[in-house]
C-alpha cells in the first residue's frame, strides 16, 4: 500500500490536501492559538524536506550519515508537530482530517527505520494503525498491516518497550501489541500468526492469557478457516484453554 512508503513528493501532496480545509479555517480564526498551528504546518512542510534530504544524500552517499540518535530527533520533532495539526482538526470538529493526519505518521515509521532510528512517540502511530486494523479486509492489505506493525515493534525505543505502566491498560505498547496479533488473525496467514503470537508473548505477557482466550471466541463466532483456528488453539492451549474446536 503507497500509505507504507516514505515518498517526500506524494507525501507532502497527502498532507497538503489532508489541511487544505484546516488551513483556511485557521486562517480566518486569528487568534494566537491559530497562528501557532499554522506555523506547525509550515514546520511540518520544512521537516518533509528535511527528510528527502536526507534520503537524497543516502542514496548518493554524498554526504556522512546521520547518527540514530539524530535520525530520531528529526523524526520526533515531525511525529509531535503531526500531533498537534491532528489534535487541531479534531478540536475544529475535522475527525476525519485528524484520522487521516494520523494515518501519516506511518510513512515517517518508514523513513525511520531505513535510517536507523527509534519511535518515542508511539501514541499517533498506534491510533493510525488501529484506524487500518478496523477497516481493512483484503487478507494481502492486512498482512501489508502486520508487516508494517512488526517494523514498528523493532523500532520503539527502549524506554518504552520495557512497559513500565503496566497497570495502564490504553497504554500504547499493549495496545500496539494486541492490534498486531488482531491484524494477524485476520490475515489468515498461519506462518504471519505465529511468528507475531510468539513476540506478543513477549512483549505483554500479563496480556497474552486473555488475548488467545478471546481469540478462541472469536473463531467460532466469525467463523475462521480451520489453520488459522488450529493456530489460535495451539497457543490458548498453553494458558490452560482445553476446550477442543474438533
Amino acid at each position: 500500500m503507497t500509505i507504507f512508503v516514505f515518498d517526500a513528493i506524494e507525501y507532502k501532496k497527502l498532507f497538503l490536501g489532508t489541511v487544505k480545509d484546516l488551513v483556511p479555517s485557521l486562517q480566518a480564526d486569528a487568534s494566537e492559538a491559530s497562528a501557532s498551528v499554522l506555523q506547525m504546518i509550515d514546520a511540518f512542510l520544512q521537516s518533509i524536506d528535511v527528510m528527502q534530504r536526507i534520503d537524497v544524500d543516502r542514496q548518493r552517499q554524498a554526504a556522512a550519515q546521520l547518527e540514530p540518535a539524530e535520525i530520531t530527533e528529526i523524526a520526533h520533532y515531525a511525529f509531535s508537530l503531526l500531533l498537534e495539526i491532528a489534535n487541531s482538526a479534531a478540536a475544529k470538529g475535522m475527525q476525519k482530517e485528524m484520522m487521516l493526519l494520523y494515518r501519516l505518521s506511518l510513512p515517517i515509521v518508514v523513513w525511520l527505520k531505513r535510517h536507523h532510528g527509534e519511535i518515542k512517540i508511539l501514541d499517533i502511530v498506534v491510533n493510525a494503525i488501529g484506524s487500518y486494523a478496523n477497516e481493512l479486509q483484503d487478507n494481502t492489505e492486512l498482512e501489508s498491516l502486520c508487516q508494517l506493525v512488526t517494523d514498528v515493534v523493532s523500532i520503539v525505543s527502549a524506554d518504552i518497550r520495557q512497559d513500565l505502566e503496566a497497570t495502564n491498560p490504553a497504554r500504547p505498547w499493549r495496545i500496539l501489541n494486541l492490534n498486531w496479533g488482531i491484524v494477524a488473525t485476520r490475515s489468515h496467514n498461519p506462518v504471519l500468526m505465529q511468528q507475531v503470537f510468539e513476540q506478543l508473548i513477549e512483549n505483554i505477557p500479563a496480556d497474552a492469557k486473555q488475548f488467545f482466550h478471546e481469540g478462541m471466541q472469536q473463531m467460532d463466532i466469525i467463523g475462521y478457516p480451520q489453520p488459522v483456528r488450529d493456530v489460535m488453539e495451539a497457543f490458548s492451549q498453553q494458558f490452560g484453554n482445553q476446550a477442543s474446536l474438533h
